[in-house]
């Protein structure tokens, strides 16, 4: 018997929209498709991860009956059978309720996953849907009672191809005891083919990121994007969203007119100051006595900078102190040095379109065949010369001192913008075909940066084997399969149509 993995699968020349083609063709069609704007299939993994986070606007919730809402606390995910979170709060027109909740595409998804008839359904305090479908019914519980409904899709923040584009998966809930998947069945026979979706899966993935870069060109600058792309990539793990709003808070312009007003330091100190007070990090000198002398004095100039230029600052623009996570956290990644790192760099590249020319030094050196990644590494990496060395020693403000200066950015967290950010941005901007080959053909040989937590347990799940030594295009193939197919609860592999790839005919590949 000839089996697909005799067969040599060869790679694109350029980024494809094969695993698109792939991937959407093993999902049931919907007979009513309410949203069809967004490049990729908007899964309930989207829906839940928006639920988790509460990337909704909070005020003026109704249920589908009218009765006013609020969310206390969304619960906690459920990585076993039953309701996707546990335990959690709500205010239902006045009346605090806690228990279980219920993440769907559509309203009609209670009865056809037959939630109406499992009694591990019957805790549910309100069922959350993305989009009404089919006639408006009650969402009735195995023991009889009738539950409040939520649909959400007027009340997301933004859309849902921006929040999906961002959808932070290192940090998505995941049980550490994953076991392989059903898809690991058809492996040993067919290893080539998976090793060829999963390095589609990869340039879907860098695909998807560019054209989203390409249509938010629209309303903002190159240089614009640039920074954003940087300050999230700062702020990566649970402090991500507080470094997304500091770049949202305080765009390039508003920088450089802020620290106008204030002139009697160096800049880098000038954006330092600006970026503390507005992240609500700035502590007070007179409430701590464990600070030592060297403390005391760099506080004392932040704060003294910051009173200047917190004028043209809205009090409600200042994030609250209390939203920043260290737990968890390596001391080195803290975000008083990841925001130290972004004063730095933006005083080096805010002037005369610093970010953009950055991006086109790559594009042309990876274009000429001159791209040394050192030297990209050089252009961000931050050290004891940029500027005052307090954060160079100290990892908080009551820390105790290094006895020789850490680099506040890393070698790997750099490339990884390298990754996420210019390598999307440098396609976005290309037209000539030729070059985007090119840029193509660079991705294909550059490895892995890490390995990414997400990537090991997706391949151990599909039977994809050790991923150590592979490239980074493989490891962002296998984050996609995971956003794309895998989910944390048990039995989700009973459903999942990734499998379905595995028997499909052999032309549907060439």
């Amino acid at each position: 018997m000839k089996y697909i993995d005799d067969v040599k699968f060869h790679n694109p020349t350029n980024f494809t929209d094969r695993y698109k083609k792939l991937r959407d063709s093993t999902f049931v069609k919907e007979a009513e498709k309410p949203y069809i704007a967004t490049r990729q299939p908007v899964t309930e993994k989207l829906v839940k991860t928006i639920w988790f986070d509460q990337q909704i606007e909070r005020r003026g919730l109704k249920t589908t009956d009218g009765k006013r809402i609020a969310i206390i606390t969304p619960g906690e995910w459920n990585f076993d059978e039953g309701p996707d979170f546990k335990n959690a709060k709500i205010n239902l027109n006045g009346q605090d309720l806690t228990g279980d909740v219920e993440i769907d595409l559509y309203s009609s998804n209670w009865k056809t996953h037959k939630h109406d008839k499992n009694k591990n359904f019957n805790n549910v305090i309100l069922h959350v849907f993305l989009w009404s479908k089919g006639k408006e019914a009650k969402t009735i519980t195995q023991d009889k009672k009738i539950i409040p409904s939520l649909e959400l899709i007027d009340y997301i923040n933004d859309d849902l191809e921006i929040i999906d584009s961002n959808f932070d998966v290192e940090n998505y809930p995941y049980s550490s005891k994953v076991r392989a998947g059903k898809c690991a069945k058809w492996t040993l026979k067919k290893y080539s083919l998976l090793e060829y979706i999963v390095g589609l899966a990869g340039d879907e993935k860098v695909k998807l990121k560019s054209e989203v870069f390409a249509n938010q060109l629209t309303n903002e600058s190159i240089n614009e994007k640039i920074y954003k792309g940087i300050m999230d990539g700062l702020g990566y793990g649970p402090n991500r969203e507080n470094f997304r709003k500091l770049a949202e808070i305080l765009p390039l312009e508003k920088i450089e007119e802020i620290i106008s007003q204030e002139k009697f330091e160096e800049k880098s100190a000038r954006i330092q100051s600006l970026f503390f007070g507005v992240a609500g990090l700035i502590p007070e000198i007179e409430k701590i006595e464990t600070y030592d002398d060297e403390a005391k004095n760099y506080i004392a100039k932040i704060k003294k900078i910051w009173k200047t230029l917190r004028q043209q600052i809205k009090p409600a623009e200042i994030i609250k102190k209390e939203t920043w996570k260290f737990k968890g956290l390596r001391p080195y990644n803290f975000p008083y040095r990841r925001i130290a790192t972004a004063s730095l760099i933006i005083s080096r590249y805010i002037d005369n379109n610093g970010f953009e020319k950055l991006l086109q030094s790559f594009t042309d050196k990876v274009l000429a065949g001159e791209f040394k990644l050192k030297k990209f590494v050089d252009n961000l990496k931050t050290d004891a010369s940029d500027s005052s060395n307090f954060w160079f020693y100290k990892t908080t403000f009551v820390s105790k001192k290094f006895s020789k200066p850490v680099a506040l950015l890393g070698e790997e967290r750099i490339l990884l913008i390298l990754i996420n950010t210019f390598l999307p941005a440098a396609i976005a901007k290309i037209n000539n075909m030729e070059d985007r080959k090119t840029i193509y053909q660079w991705w294909l040989k550059q490895p892995a940066i890490s390995t990414n937590r997400t990537a090991r347990i997706t391949s151990w799940r599909c039977g994809f084997g050790n991923i150590s030594g592979q490239s980074e295009r493989i490891q962002q193939g296998l984050i996609q399969i995971f956003r794309d197919f895998c989910d944390t609860k048990k039995g989700t592999c009973t459903d999942c149509s990734f499998q379905s790839i595995f028997t499909m005919p052999l032309g549907t590949f060439f």
